[in-house]
């Protein structure tokens, strides 16, 4: 995604006022954390190279899990989480992996509503209860 050429569509786009304003100190952090990353798995000039790591998904809970604490190399986990959801936005607004929701991320996504509107948790299931059966089944790996 590219700015518009129009000058009436361009000035729609508060990129300064509307996110660099909001968020100086977050994104100075988050600048730091790209150049962290880039010491760490390139030689060369500060680029994104996008074959290195496509999980950001994953990468990103595993890092929110941990937010609030400092990652071995200094950075800050939660600093990690808004790189990774930027690298996920910006990899949607690409078109590279996303044209539609995941279905699993539906399901979460349902469970959270519910979440919210109930302040329950989902219900986890429980072992069978026939003694026939066993659990869990014989053919899991674990």
């Amino acid at each position: 995604m590219t700015l518009p050429t129009n000058a009436e569509e361009r000035k729609a786009v508060p990129i300064c006022t509307g996110a660099l304003d909001y968020f100086p100190d977050a994104l100075v952090d988050v600048a730091r954390c790209s150049l962290a990353g880039n010491k760490q798995h390139n030689l060369g000039p500060l680029h994104w190279d996008k074959s290195k790591s496509t999980d950001e998904a994953d990468a990103l809970v595993r890092h929110l899990l941990q937010r609030g604490t400092y990652d071995t190399d200094g950075v800050r986990h939660t600093t990690k989480v808004a790189w990774r959801a930027l690298a996920l936005l910006q990899r949607e607004l690409d078109g590279a992996e996303f044209s539609e929701p995941q279905p699993k991320m539906g399901i979460l996504l349902e469970q959270l509503r519910t979440y919210d509107e109930t302040k329950t948790l989902p219900p986890i299931p429980l072992p069978p209860t026939n003694e026939k059966e066993t659990f869990p089944p014989k053919e899991c790996p674990f």
